[in-house]
């Protein structure tokens, strides 16, 4: 699934329509972001507008969690996303504890920043860094 993504460009949508335009622009994969419900609360996307993305695209869905916030995961997952990113953009749950990527089927993308942390990264079972 990685091997989708390689030199092709993944772009940030924020409704249906911004998604399709994405895919005719030959994007290789979306990655859906809701504005922010208030100024400084970043919640996970309206699983619904991620479901009708997924079903209207032929090409990958990305959506993310809060990190450490395992049941959004599970709600992503069970939606059918093609990528989970577990990322700081979003407000952080536990700080302390990532989600157990091992325990899921979807391939997680995580933010890392130097060595250690891709290393931490694919140790907790995440696949691709950013």
């Amino acid at each position: 699934m990685a091997q989708m993504l390689h030199g092709g460009a993944v772009v940030e949508v924020t409704n249906l329509d911004q998604a399709k335009t994405a895919e005719l622009a030959s994007a290789c994969c979306v990655v859906f972001s809701d504005p922010p419900y208030k100024p400084g609360i970043s919640r996970m996307p309206d699983p619904s507008l991620i479901k009708d993305i997924k079903q209207a695209l032929s090409i990958p869905v990305m959506a993310k969690s809060r990190v450490g916030h395992f049941v959004e995961a599970q709600i992503l997952e069970s939606i059918g996303v093609d990528y989970i990113d577990e990322g700081e953009v979003l407000a952080i749950t536990d700080e302390d504890h990532f989600i157990n990527k091992h325990n899921f089927r979807s391939t997680f993308v995580c933010e890392c920043c130097d060595l250690r942390e891709a290393l931490q990264s694919v140790w907790e079972g995440g696949k691709l860094g950013r």
